[in-house]
C-alpha cells in the first residue's frame, strides 16, 4: 500500500485535505475525529493539507502550461469569451527580529515580532459568452503573471487567434493594459459600478450635501452609457476650468484613459456583461471563504498553495487531481 512509518494513506491525507481547505485546521482535525474517530493534532491537519497544497499548485501550473492546451488545438473554437479579473486583499505575517535586537533569556535567540502585511490576491476566470462553466485561475503575483495564466485557461477552453475577447476590470493601474497585451483581440470594459463610485467620489469633494449628489452623477453616468461619452467630457472640462479641482481633474483623466471601454447600452445589446460582480463573488467563495477567516494570518508561502486547493474545487478538477496522484503512486 507504500505506507511508511509515520507516513498517512492517500484516503487519510485526501480526507485531511477535503477538510483542511474548508475550515480552520483546528476545526479540521475535530471534523476528522467526528467521521473517522481517530484522534490527530490541528498542526497534524495543517501539515498534511499545506503539503498537498503545495503538490495542487503544481498541477494547475502543469494543467495550464503551453504545451499542454496546445493539445486542444483540434477542438471546435470559441467565438466569444469572456475574462474577468479582480484582486482582494490577505491578511500575512512573518515573524522577523524586533528593532530593539533582544534576544530570549536562555539561548540568546532574537526575540521576533509579526510583521503583519495585506498582500494582493489575484483572481480571474474565463468562459465562452454564453456558457455558465468557468475556469478559475489565481495567485499572489503581478498581473503580468496572473494574466498568462488566464491565457493559457482561455487556450485550454478553445480560444484561438480569431476569437474576440470580452475583458471585464476595474481601473487598476495596469491591469487593462496587461489584459490587452496578453489578448490582442480583447475588447475591455470597464466596470460600470467603479465608474459611478469615481463620480461620487468626485462630486464628494466638490462639496454637494449627500441629497444632491445622485442628480449630479446619474445624468452623467447615463449620457455615458449611451455612448455620449464626449459631452460629459466637455462639460466637465468647462467644470474644472471653473474649479481647478484635483479630484475633478483625476476623473477626467480616467474617463480618458477608459474611452473606448464606456459604451454600456452598446455592450448590453451584444450580450457583453458590463460589470465584474461575477468574479467579486467568486472572490467570496474561493480564496476569502478559507484564507480571510477574522483574525487568521497567513505565511506568504502559503498563500498561492491554499489558493490552488481551492481552485481545484472550483474548476471540477479536485478528481483528477487525486486520480493522477493515485496512479503516480502506483507506478512508483
Amino acid at each position: 500500500m507504500k505506507i511508511y512509518h509515520q507516513s498517512r494513506s492517500e484516503t487519510v491525507i485526501r480526507a485531511l485535505s477535503d477538510f483542511g481547505i474548508e475550515e480552520s485546521f483546528a476545526q479540521a482535525a475535530i471534523r476528522f475525529k467526528e467521521h473517522y474517530h481517530y484522534h490527530i493534532s490541528p498542526s497534524t491537519a495543517a501539515r498534511s493539507t499545506k503539503n498537498t497544497a503545495q503538490q495542487a499548485m503544481e498541477y494547475i501550473e502543469e494543467k495550464l502550461s503551453n504545451e499542454h492546451a496546445e493539445n486542444q488545438k483540434d477542438k471546435e473554437p470559441v467565438d466569444k469569451m469572456v475574462v474577468e479579473l479582480d484582486g482582494c486583499e490577505i491578511r500575512t505575517a512573518r515573524f522577523v527580529p524586533g528593532e530593539d535586537l533582544k534576544t530570549t533569556s536562555v539561548y540568546n535567540n532574537p526575540v521576533k515580532t509579526k510583521n503583519i502585511k495585506w498582500r494582493d490576491v489575484r483572481l480571474g476566470f474565463v468562459k465562452p459568452l454564453n456558457s455558465e462553466s468557468k475556469t478559475y485561475t489565481g495567485k499572489m503575483d503581478s498581473y503580468q503573471a496572473v494574466v498568462a495564466q488566464m491565457h493559457s485557461a482561455a487556450v485550454l477552453n478553445n480560444m484561438t487567434s480569431a476569437t474576440q475577447i470580452i475583458g471585464i476590470a476595474d481601473g487598476g493601474n495596469g491591469l487593462s493594459e496587461e489584459l490587452k497585451r496578453q489578448f490582442p483581440t480583447m475588447q475591455f470594459i470597464l466596470d460600470k459600478s467603479h465608474l459611478k463610485d469615481h463620480f461620487y467620489e468626485t462630486v464628494e469633494e466638490l462639496g454637494l450635501n449627500q441629497k444632491d449628489r445622485p442628480g449630479w452623477v446619474k445624468p452623467r453616468i447615463k449620457a455615458i452609457s449611451e455612448g455620449d461619452v464626449e459631452t460629459v467630457m466637455k462639460k466637465l472640462e468647462e467644470q474644472y476650468e471653473k474649479n481647478q479641482n484635483d479630484r475633478l481633474k483625476r476623473l477626467i483623466g480616467y474617463i480618458k484613459r477608459f474611452y473606448d471601454s464606456l459604451n454600456y447600452e452598446n455592450f448590453k445589446s451584444m450580450g457583453y456583461p458590463i460589470g465584474s460582480g461575477e468574479i467579486e463573488s467568486a472572490h467570496k467563495s474561493i480564496p476569502q471563504k478559507r484564507l480571510k477567516f477574522p483574525g487568521a494570518t497567513w505565511n506568504p508561502n502559503s498563500i498561492n498553495p491554499m489558493l490552488a486547493l481551492r481552485i481545484l474545487r472550483a474548476n471540477d478538477w479536485w478528481n483528477e487531481f487525486w486520480m493522477q496522484r493515485e496512479d503516480q503512486l502506483m507506478a512508483a
